[in-house]
């Protein structure tokens, strides 16, 4: 069965054979993460999983595995952040702190955790997060919710938009290192690239 969307037939993995090994290697470890809990509890990984889903509005489990995966490891590493906002904790306690604030959230409106709730609702907590409209002033006392919102979506973007499968939903080639893109003109694409339905 063919997925919707616009480059139905379209699987970017084709071309792996195309890259050098250390890109496959890469690319193929996105394919199939394994969410080993470096710094997130089970509860605040399968937390993060949800809203990450409504975030991208992507519900395929290997896609959002990965970007949690993804989140798990940068949040675990010591590596500086490089810039950091005045009155922002450091990335491992806005985290932490941040997805306790979802729930705490979700009980102040539905009197349960955000994953037991349905989409919609799911869709207002994280709303009223990014907008600071939240009901549990106390969850939010060290930092503002905008600011937590803001840092975890730029994240749950970079890291979704770097999976293979995604790749291939919007038509783009992958890396094209060793062999190049040749055709960059405006409107013209390689033999190998995504082809509209239209263009099929």
């Amino acid at each position: 069965m063919e997925k919707p969307g616009r480059y139905p037939s379209y699987d970017v993995w084709d071309q792996h054979t195309e890259w050098d090994a250390h890109t496959r290697k890469v690319v193929g470890a996105r394919r199939m993460p394994a969410i080993a809990n470096q710094f997130f509890t089970k509860h605040e990984s399968l937390l993060l999983q949800t809203v990450v889903g409504v975030l991208v509005n992507d519900h395929r489990l290997e896609v959002l595995t990965f970007v949690v995966e993804h989140l798990d490891n940068t949040t675990a590493s010591n590596i500086g952040e490089s810039q950091r906002k005045v009155g922002i904790p450091p990335k491992k306690e806005l985290y932490r702190s941040g997805l306790k604030g979802i729930d705490a959230e979700s009980h102040a409106a539905y009197g349960t955790d955000f994953v037991a709730l349905k989409l919609d609702q799911q869709e207002a907590v994280l709303q009223h997060v990014a907008n600071g409209g939240i009901q549990n002033q106390e969850a939010w006392k060290d930092f503002a919710p905008a600011d937590f919102f803001k840092r975890l979506l730029h994240e749950t973007v970079s890291a979704y938009y770097s999976h293979p499968l995604v790749w291939s939903d919007i038509g783009y080639g992958g890396p094209a290192y060793p062999r190049g893109y040749v055709r960059v003109e405006k409107g013209l694409t390689d033999p190998w690239e995504a082809k509209t339905n239209d263009e099929s």
